[in-house]
């Protein structure tokens, strides 16, 4: 193998590093509660806040790396506190059945925040034949985004509070 070669082999991505570069991208571009993506920092810095003693901690440059497709092979733990920190499973980082279920839910979530219709969207997520671990992790996410609960909700933040 040439020189030439071998530097264009370490230069291409590997496909796993790829996939998980992803997934994490993903988070940052559907996850989203202060109605803005994080930061790498605030991403650092939450995950610090709710690390134990023990608990993995990661850098803005390692997360960075991660984000990027430019390190692979993170700890278990690094993905568990990257899942804890988004609301997503672990098993989101190594699954693709998983990852597409996330994915699809995470969609949801983002148009319903975009459209403000948390119950439609809820009702229709159900009836999707949707687990009710899935349910529940919208919910979650949901209730983390700053979506109004009800119907009511939505329509007294642009009416005003009912009279009545």
């Amino acid at each position: 193998m040439s020189e030439r070669d071998r530097t264009e082999a370490e230069e291409r991505p590997d496909p796993e590093t790829e996939r998980l570069a992803q997934r994490i991208e993903f988070l940052f571009t559907y996850v989203q509660p202060l109605g803005r993506r994080y930061t790498l920092q605030e991403v650092v810095d939450g995950i610090r806040a709710s690390a134990g003693p023990g608990d993995p901690k990661i850098s803005v440059g390692r997360l960075w790396t991660l984000v990027k497709g430019r390190a692979g092979n993170p700890t278990v733990g690094t993905l568990r506190a990257l899942g804890d920190f988004f609301g997503v499973p672990l098993a989101y980082f190594i699954d693709d059945e998983v990852a597409n279920r996330v994915t699809a839910q995470l969609a949801l979530i983002a148009a319903m925040r975009a459209n403000d219709v948390r119950s439609v969207a809820l009702r229709a997520a159900t009836v999707a034949t949707m687990s009710a671990q899935g349910v529940d992790m919208v919910r979650s996410l949901v209730e983390r985004s700053g979506v109004p609960e009800t119907e009511e909700a939505v329509s007294s933040q642009v009416t005003g509070p009912d009279p009545a």
